[in-house]
């Protein structure tokens, strides 16, 4: 049986993760302020991305989360909630995140990622965008004191 595709856009792969910062801003209706932690980005479309991190984290419509990155030399927040997550091996879990943009921002968004797959086909490695050091890859998936209170 043929696996088919169920996403409507395009997604960008990354070789190294793009270093992203998470929040959490709002449960339901209520917007909340905590902390950020450093995720790691796998992979990024203008309907959503894939990110891993050691969290525990729910598949929940009503917790919204931002994240925060760079691309192209341009800071970027999205907002979106977890639609999928896969189980890890061992402490460190992956979560599909599908965003919560209308759809001139989608727009914006695949022009942006198509320029910068032109860039990554013709140069493997650029520093316009905010991909993961060794240090901020350690710092992504290590356990830390006080995880983002979830309800």
């Amino acid at each position: 049986m043929i696996d088919q595709n169920k996403r409507q856009h395009f997604r960008q792969t990354f070789q190294k993760p793009l270093c992203a910062n998470m929040t959490i801003v709002r449960i339901k209706d209520n917007e909340i302020d905590t902390r950020s932690t450093k995720t790691c980005i796998l992979d990024i479309g203008p309907g959503g991305l894939r990110f891993m991190t050691n969290l525990k984290l729910p598949v929940n419509p009503y917790v919204v989360l931002e994240f925060q990155t760079r691309i192209l030399d341009r800071t970027l927040s999205f907002h979106g909630y977890i639609v999928r997550k896969v189980e890890g091996t061992n402490e460190f879990h992956e979560y599909g995140v599908k965003f919560v943009l209308d759809e001139t921002e989608q727009m914006e968004l695949a022009t942006l990622l198509n320029a910068m797959a032109i860039r990554l086909r013709r140069h493997s490695q650029t520093t316009s965008c905010q991909f993961c050091t060794k240090d901020d890859y350690s710092q992504c998936l290590r356990s830390i004191e006080s995880p983002p209170p979830l309800l």
